[in-house]
């Protein structure tokens, strides 16, 4: 599943409210400018990880395709499932 930019960029800000609320961050620069900056880092990271992710997807696609005989059903989600272990295991990829 896809998340849109906004919904990143909220569960960023969550993610930085929680940590201030917690007194697990401290804002080097106050007021709005370094929450902003915080949530926007965070907001990169999520979305450099969910890229990740889809590439591994693709991989694990490509992968299926490449079979002989149709995959469908049950044997296909337990197959993607396991060849998307192994892929980001070789990745070093925690999923």
């Amino acid at each position: 599943m896809r998340l849109s930019p906004e919904k990143i960029g909220r569960i960023a800000e969550v993610i930085v409210d929680a940590l201030l609320e917690k007194g697990a961050l401290v804002l080097r620069r106050p007021g709005k400018s370094g929450r902003a900056a915080l949530v926007a880092a965070i907001r990169d990271l999520i979305s450099a990880d969910l890229r990740i992710e889809e590439e591994i997807d693709a991989e694990v696609e490509r992968v299926l395709a490449s079979y002989r005989r149709p995959i469908v059903g049950t044997e296909r989600d337990v197959l993607f499932r396991k060849i998307k272990e192994e892929i980001a295991g070789r990745r070093g990829y925690v999923l």
